[in-house]
């Protein structure tokens, strides 16, 4: 059974048709672009994925520890991954998909309040103490006692 390439774009495909070009795309530019279709906070995946999976070298560039856009700096191999794998840049139009709300809203759901019961109140029962046994003096406690008596004589010795 052959399997048909699909025409649904991964994200990161998505990704790659404004970025194969090899200029600086802006995180801004990305989001103006694309916002609809991929998840802003997963940008980092999806770069990873065009560098594992197109081989695209992807340089980020930044202000301080902020990335503030990306940049392909090999977009003739990325290029020739899009037409290996079917992807045509000029055929996707940003905007036509939209992304998956996954989020269902409490409106959404129909829910109505519920009313905390108060927790019941337990009552601790009062219990006896118990009696303690008490030891008679025996033949066994002499023995003891004098055993004890030796060990101390021998060490004072």
């Amino acid at each position: 059974m052959a399997r048909g390439k699909s025409t649904k774009l991964k994200p990161f495909q998505k990704l790659l048709t404004i970025m194969q070009t090899g200029k600086p795309v802006t995180i801004e530019e990305i989001e103006k672009t694309l916002g609809d279709e991929i998840y802003m906070y997963r940008l980092s995946t999806y770069m990873w994925h065009i560098k594992t999976q197109a081989n695209g070298v992807v340089k980020a560039i930044k202000d301080g520890r902020k990335v503030t856009a990306y940049q392909i700096t090999n977009a003739s191999v990325v290029k020739d991954y899009m037409k290996r794998v079917g992807v045509d840049a000029n055929a996707f139009k940003p905007g036509s998909t939209q992304k998956k709300q996954s989020v269902a809203k409490l409106a959404d759901l129909k829910a109505k309040p519920v009313k905390a019961k108060a927790p019941k109140k337990t009552v601790a029962k009062k219990t006896a103490p118990k009696e303690v046994p008490t030891l008679d003096a025996s033949d066994d406690d002499l023995e003891i006692n004098e055993i004890v008596a030796e060990v101390r004589q021998a060490i004072a010795e």
